[in-house]
């Protein structure tokens, strides 16, 4: 399973990223990846656009390819559900954490 992340805008207007392979990550970092996944119930129908009138907000893309099936999710911080939130935060972090290595 591929899971593509990317963050964007905020005050400071940056871009974050990750690209990882889960069966590259040790097994409790993919464990918890996927229980994220299946807590936000990753087959979303498509959300909202992020709202562009809110200054700051980020703006999320993700992406998830597991076999043959792959799912996307366009998504900001005033339109996101609930449940997605746990997984952008690890994700966030993921990739914040791979970029100051």
């Amino acid at each position: 399973m591929r899971i593509m992340f990317e963050q964007t805008g905020g005050l400071m207007g940056r871009k974050t990223s990750l690209n990882v392979e889960l069966d590259s990550l040790p097994d409790a970092q993919a464990r918890a990846l996927r229980l994220l996944l299946n807590q936000a119930g990753f087959n979303l129908p498509d959300l909202p656009p992020a709202d562009d009138s809110v200054r700051d907000q980020f703006h999320y893309k993700l992406q998830v390819e597991s076999g043959a099936y792959t799912q996307s999710v366009q998504t900001g911080d005033t339109s996101m559900p609930d449940a997605l939130r746990p997984l952008i935060e690890e994700l966030t972090r993921l990739a914040r954490s791979q970029q100051s290595t």
